[in-house]
């Protein structure tokens, strides 16, 4: 087991004990955000047919190569082809067709002139200037050649892809299931909606941290409740969100307190500790185990990641983002379950030296030519509120002092 190591090797020992959830089709309009599970393959070149890119006339090069505006070339029109139809004549020496957007290029043309460069009517069109051969026309498998990976699996669908599959004629896509995550507090001073203020209790905050942090990733998640500070409650809560669920985050009650029992009660139900806390602050407490069980569909044994963080808001999800964010991710099915790391210089000096790396939330400007961090002021394990409009973490490596202006790594939180 390991005891307080690097977060990585933590990170790392979760994402080589799990795999990816159970397949399934989806419907494509409903498929945006959904993580493909099979390698698409271009069947057929985009377009399969050479067509014009603009509503005009379509004709051959060789019978304007000396049009101008003092010598223009007038052609007969021949043929009239709209979108989705073929053409029903070749196109010869001094004729030409008057085709719209998306139409077939006849046979025996090689050039296409948009209709407001030229004179028409409806019998001729006039050509005042030399157009080259193969001018506007769109070939076959420009934009995708036949037997291209148009996307590998594990890739996230967007607006894109979503085009690319349906140009492909793949309506029903191969898809991940999306991962259901329970969520479980624990703590007898935990405040639930409808819960009058009480000294010395507080409202629950991570709870729905943790779940808006699912679904910013494309988990779905259920509350399973607050569990007593107590083995035998927590074990029973665990226990039920084990039997559905294909993650499961607890928070709190994994510190060294005579009511920490969370680990205790993981055990108690079965499930295998890899890591007990973390050489990382804010986030440093916290228990990383997995459990086995039977896949209902394929009968095979499963791993289910179940990772319990720090009570403290701030540290609870730093440790969610540093350790938890990848595991989930690679139970979606996610070919890249790393996150995006980039060198930015710190405005203001981090002077306090730590004894374990240290995470500090910020923001970066991601559209500046220089990438500057603006560390936000309040930094502690139970101050969430610097969390609110973060988008990164810089990581200070343990015991170093980084003046302002000095590059530091951090990694977006996505």
């Amino acid at each position: 087991m390991i005891e307080r190591g690097d977060y990585r090797r933590i990170r790392d020992a979760l994402l080589a004990s799990v795999s990816a959830v159970d397949k399934e089709e989806t419907a494509l309009e409903a498929a945006a955000g959904r993580i493909l599970a099979q390698d698409v393959i271009a069947a057929e070149d985009v377009p399969s047919f050479a067509r014009s890119p603009y509503d005009g006339y379509v004709f051959r090069a060789e019978d304007v190569k000396n049009a101008s505006a003092e010598h223009p070339v007038m052609l007969r029109i021949t043929d009239y082809i709209p979108a989705g139809e073929m053409p029903h004549v070749k196109i010869t020496a001094g004729t030409a067709a008057h085709l719209m957007t998306g139409a077939p290029v006849p046979e025996g043309a090689d050039a296409v002139l948009p209709f407001e460069k030229t004179l028409f009517t409806e019998e001729t069109v006039t050509i005042r200037e030399p157009v080259p051969h193969g001018s506007n026309v769109i070939l076959p498998g420009e934009d995708v050649r036949k037997g291209t990976v148009l996307a590998h699996s594990g890739t996230r669908i967007d607006a894109g892809l979503a085009g690319t599959l349906a140009g492909q004629g793949i309506f029903r896509p191969g898809v991940y299931r999306v991962p259901l995550v329970g969520v479980i507090s624990t703590g007898t001073e935990i405040l639930e909606e409808g819960d009058l203020p009480k000294t010395g209790k507080i409202y629950n905050t991570n709870r729905y941290s943790l779940q808006a942090a699912c679904a910013e990733a494309g988990c779905r998640s259920v509350y399973f409740g607050t569990a007593r500070d107590e083995e035998g409650a927590v074990c029973e809560m665990l226990l039920e969100a084990l039997g559905t669920c294909d993650a499961v985050l607890l928070s709190g009650g994994v510190s060294v307190g005579d009511f920490d029992c969370t680990p205790a009660a993981m055990e108690k139900a079965g499930v295998k500790i890899l890591a007990r806390g973390a050489a990382l602050k804010p986030g440093m407490a916290g228990a990383y185990g997995i459990f086995t069980r039977e896949n209902k569909e394929t009968g095979n044994p499963e791993i289910i990641p179940v990772m319990a963080l720090s009570g403290n808001p701030a540290a609870c999800m730093t440790a969610f983002y540093a350790i938890a964010l990848p595991v989930l991710k690679k139970r979606m099915g996610l070919a890249d379950v790393l996150p995006q790391t980039l060198q930015v210089r710190l405005k203001k000096e981090y002077q306090r030296k730590n004894q374990s790396d240290r995470m500090l939330r910020g923001r970066i400007d991601l559209a500046a030519s220089v990438q500057e961090m603006s560390v936000f002021e309040k930094q502690g394990n139970q101050m969430l509120s610097s969390l609110a409009g973060a988008n990164a973490f810089a990581l200070i490596p343990a015991g170093a002092v980084v003046p302002a202006g000095e590059p530091v790594e951090a990694f977006l939180l996505e």
